[in-house]
Protein backbone atom coordinates (compact mmCIF):
# COMPACT_ATOMS: atom_id res chain seq x y z
CA UNK A 1 0.00 0.00 0.00
CA UNK A 2 2.98 2.29 0.83
CA UNK A 3 4.68 1.66 -2.46
CA UNK A 4 0.87 2.33 -3.92
CA UNK A 5 0.87 5.76 -2.59
CA UNK A 6 4.48 6.63 -3.20
CA UNK A 7 3.74 5.54 -7.05
CA UNK A 8 0.29 7.83 -7.23
CA UNK A 9 2.44 11.02 -5.33
CA UNK A 10 5.03 10.66 -7.78
CA UNK A 11 3.01 10.55 -10.79
CA UNK A 12 1.19 13.41 -9.98
CA UNK A 13 4.02 15.51 -9.03
CA UNK A 14 5.49 14.31 -12.43
CA UNK A 15 2.14 15.35 -14.38
CA UNK A 16 1.92 18.59 -11.94
CA UNK A 17 5.83 19.54 -13.40
CA UNK A 18 4.44 19.35 -16.49
CA UNK A 19 1.30 21.55 -16.51
CA UNK A 20 3.77 24.40 -15.13
CA UNK A 21 6.02 24.15 -17.60
CA UNK A 22 3.53 23.80 -20.28
CA UNK A 23 2.10 26.72 -18.49
CA UNK A 24 5.10 29.08 -18.27
CA UNK A 25 5.84 28.12 -21.74
CA UNK A 26 2.47 29.42 -23.02
CA UNK A 27 3.26 32.92 -21.42
CA UNK A 28 6.47 33.02 -23.72
CA UNK A 29 6.94 33.82 -27.45
CA UNK A 30 9.51 32.02 -29.15
CA UNK A 31 11.49 34.08 -31.61
CA UNK A 32 13.26 31.00 -33.63
CA UNK A 33 11.64 27.51 -34.29
CA UNK A 34 11.61 24.79 -31.65
CA UNK A 35 14.37 22.24 -33.20
CA UNK A 36 13.40 18.37 -31.76
CA UNK A 37 16.14 16.39 -33.23
CA UNK A 38 16.89 12.52 -32.31
CA UNK A 39 17.34 8.70 -34.67
CA UNK A 40 14.30 9.26 -36.39
CA UNK A 41 14.71 12.51 -37.28
CA UNK A 42 14.09 15.87 -36.93
CA UNK A 43 10.97 17.65 -35.78
CA UNK A 44 10.66 21.66 -36.11
CA UNK A 45 7.76 23.85 -34.51
CA UNK A 46 7.66 27.29 -36.44
CA UNK A 47 5.25 30.24 -36.99
CA UNK A 48 1.98 28.36 -38.25
CA UNK A 49 3.84 24.78 -39.26
CA UNK A 50 5.27 21.78 -38.27
CA UNK A 51 7.29 19.80 -40.15
CA UNK A 52 8.90 16.37 -39.75
CA UNK A 53 12.33 15.18 -41.63
CA UNK A 54 13.31 11.73 -42.08
CA UNK A 55 16.81 10.76 -40.89
CA UNK A 56 17.60 11.19 -44.38
CA UNK A 57 16.88 14.67 -44.20
CA UNK A 58 13.91 14.61 -46.70
CA UNK A 59 10.83 15.84 -45.29
CA UNK A 60 8.13 13.36 -44.84
CA UNK A 61 5.17 15.07 -43.04
CA UNK A 62 4.19 18.78 -42.28
CA UNK A 63 0.97 20.87 -41.11
CA UNK A 64 0.96 24.46 -42.19
CA UNK A 65 -1.58 27.69 -43.10
CA UNK A 66 -2.49 26.67 -47.06
CA UNK A 67 -2.69 29.92 -49.15
CA UNK A 68 -6.14 30.60 -48.25
CA UNK A 69 -5.21 30.38 -45.09
CA UNK A 70 -6.71 27.41 -43.82
CA UNK A 71 -5.42 24.40 -42.63
CA UNK A 72 -3.23 22.06 -44.85
CA UNK A 73 -1.58 18.48 -43.90
CA UNK A 74 1.02 16.74 -46.39
CA UNK A 75 2.63 13.54 -46.14
CA UNK A 76 5.83 12.79 -48.54
CA UNK A 77 7.52 9.27 -49.15
CA UNK A 78 11.14 8.60 -48.19
CA UNK A 79 11.83 9.80 -51.60
CA UNK A 80 10.52 13.75 -50.61
CA UNK A 81 7.50 13.50 -52.98
CA UNK A 82 4.15 14.45 -51.86
CA UNK A 83 2.03 11.59 -51.83
CA UNK A 84 -1.17 12.65 -49.43
CA UNK A 85 -2.68 15.83 -49.34
CA UNK A 86 -5.95 17.43 -46.93
CA UNK A 87 -6.83 21.11 -46.91
CA UNK A 88 -9.31 23.19 -48.24
CA UNK A 89 -10.22 24.84 -51.19
CA UNK A 90 -10.37 28.57 -51.40
CA UNK A 91 -14.50 28.91 -50.69
CA UNK A 92 -13.79 26.18 -47.51
CA UNK A 93 -14.95 22.99 -48.80
CA UNK A 94 -12.74 20.15 -48.19
CA UNK A 95 -10.16 18.77 -50.40
CA UNK A 96 -8.74 15.11 -50.57
CA UNK A 97 -5.34 14.19 -52.90
CA UNK A 98 -3.33 11.03 -53.66
CA UNK A 99 -0.30 11.18 -55.95
CA UNK A 100 2.29 8.52 -56.75
CA UNK A 101 5.01 7.55 -55.79
CA UNK A 102 6.56 10.44 -58.85
CA UNK A 103 4.48 13.04 -57.07
CA UNK A 104 2.03 13.14 -59.62
CA UNK A 105 -1.96 13.58 -58.61
CA UNK A 106 -4.13 10.55 -59.27
CA UNK A 107 -7.22 10.85 -57.18
CA UNK A 108 -8.57 13.72 -55.84
CA UNK A 109 -11.92 14.01 -53.63
CA UNK A 110 -13.37 17.04 -53.02
CA UNK A 111 -16.83 18.44 -51.54
CA UNK A 112 -18.60 21.63 -52.87
CA UNK A 113 -21.52 23.12 -52.71
CA UNK A 114 -23.48 21.39 -54.55
CA UNK A 115 -22.18 18.26 -53.76
CA UNK A 116 -19.52 15.79 -53.31
CA UNK A 117 -16.74 14.35 -56.43
CA UNK A 118 -14.23 11.94 -57.22
CA UNK A 119 -11.74 12.12 -59.88
CA UNK A 120 -8.67 10.33 -61.29
CA UNK A 121 -6.34 10.92 -63.40
CA UNK A 122 -3.48 8.94 -65.81
CA UNK A 123 0.19 8.96 -65.70
CA UNK A 124 0.08 12.05 -68.25
CA UNK A 125 -2.12 13.79 -65.54
CA UNK A 126 -5.28 13.76 -67.63
CA UNK A 127 -8.08 13.43 -65.67
CA UNK A 128 -9.98 9.81 -66.40
CA UNK A 129 -12.76 9.25 -64.80
CA UNK A 130 -15.60 11.43 -62.34
CA UNK A 131 -17.80 9.91 -60.02
CA UNK A 132 -19.77 12.22 -57.65
CA UNK A 133 -23.07 14.58 -57.71
CA UNK A 134 -23.63 16.75 -60.75
CA UNK A 135 -24.71 20.47 -61.18
CA UNK A 136 -28.45 19.45 -61.38
CA UNK A 137 -28.13 17.88 -57.85
CA UNK A 138 -28.00 14.05 -59.73
CA UNK A 139 -25.10 11.31 -59.46
CA UNK A 140 -23.39 10.31 -62.53
CA UNK A 141 -20.08 9.02 -63.71
CA UNK A 142 -17.73 10.27 -66.69
CA UNK A 143 -15.48 8.36 -68.20
CA UNK A 144 -12.74 9.90 -70.76
CA UNK A 145 -9.68 8.41 -72.68
CA UNK A 146 -5.75 9.01 -72.57
CA UNK A 147 -6.39 12.49 -73.72
CA UNK A 148 -9.27 13.35 -71.48
CA UNK A 149 -11.77 13.31 -74.29
CA UNK A 150 -15.46 12.42 -73.14
CA UNK A 151 -16.59 8.70 -74.47
CA UNK A 152 -19.15 7.70 -71.45
CA UNK A 153 -21.58 8.97 -69.20
CA UNK A 154 -23.42 7.18 -66.94
CA UNK A 155 -25.74 9.01 -64.85
CA UNK A 156 -29.42 10.41 -64.14
CA UNK A 157 -31.14 12.45 -66.73
CA UNK A 158 -33.01 15.82 -66.11
CA UNK A 159 -36.26 13.54 -65.85
CA UNK A 160 -34.82 11.35 -62.95
CA UNK A 161 -34.16 8.50 -65.16
CA UNK A 162 -31.06 6.54 -66.08
CA UNK A 163 -28.84 7.49 -69.31
CA UNK A 164 -25.73 6.18 -70.48
CA UNK A 165 -24.39 8.03 -73.39
CA UNK A 166 -21.45 6.72 -75.47
CA UNK A 167 -18.88 8.76 -77.48
CA UNK A 168 -16.81 8.07 -80.14
CA UNK A 169 -12.76 9.35 -80.57
CA UNK A 170 -14.05 12.30 -82.87
CA UNK A 171 -16.06 13.55 -79.20
CA UNK A 172 -19.63 13.00 -81.07
CA UNK A 173 -22.55 10.90 -79.37
CA UNK A 174 -23.06 7.72 -80.92
CA UNK A 175 -25.14 5.34 -78.65
CA UNK A 176 -27.98 6.57 -76.16
CA UNK A 177 -29.89 4.52 -74.04
CA UNK A 178 -32.72 5.87 -71.33
CA UNK A 179 -36.09 7.09 -71.03
CA UNK A 180 -38.22 8.59 -73.78
CA UNK A 181 -40.60 11.58 -73.37
CA UNK A 182 -42.47 12.80 -76.59
CA UNK A 183 -46.00 13.11 -77.31
CA UNK A 184 -46.15 9.37 -77.78
CA UNK A 185 -43.70 8.27 -74.89
CA UNK A 186 -43.71 8.74 -71.23
CA UNK A 187 -40.87 7.27 -69.89
CA UNK A 188 -40.60 4.32 -72.26
CA UNK A 189 -36.86 2.84 -72.73
CA UNK A 190 -34.83 3.40 -75.55
CA UNK A 191 -31.68 2.75 -77.43
CA UNK A 192 -30.61 5.28 -80.36
CA UNK A 193 -28.05 4.95 -82.34
CA UNK A 194 -26.15 7.53 -84.37
CA UNK A 195 -23.18 7.59 -87.47
CA UNK A 196 -19.51 8.52 -86.79
CA UNK A 197 -20.47 12.26 -86.92
CA UNK A 198 -23.36 11.88 -84.23
CA UNK A 199 -26.16 12.14 -86.75
CA UNK A 200 -29.42 10.20 -86.17
CA UNK A 201 -29.29 6.27 -87.36
CA UNK A 202 -31.96 4.44 -85.84
CA UNK A 203 -33.94 4.32 -82.58
CA UNK A 204 -36.08 1.61 -80.76
CA UNK A 205 -38.54 1.83 -78.23
CA UNK A 206 -39.75 -0.45 -75.57
CA UNK A 207 -43.58 0.97 -76.19
CA UNK A 208 -45.04 -1.82 -77.78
Amino acid sequence: MKQYYTGFLTATCLITSLFLFIGAKSNSKLSEPLIISGENGTTRIGDGYIEVDGPSGKKLFEVKVSPFNHGLVNIFNKNGKNIFSFSSSEDGDGEFELYNMKGDKVIDLKSSSIGGYIRTYNSSTNQTAYFGTLSNDKGGAMFYNEKFDLTTFVGTSIQSDGRIALFNNKGNNVIRIGSLYNNDHIADGYISVHDRFGDYGWRVSGKK
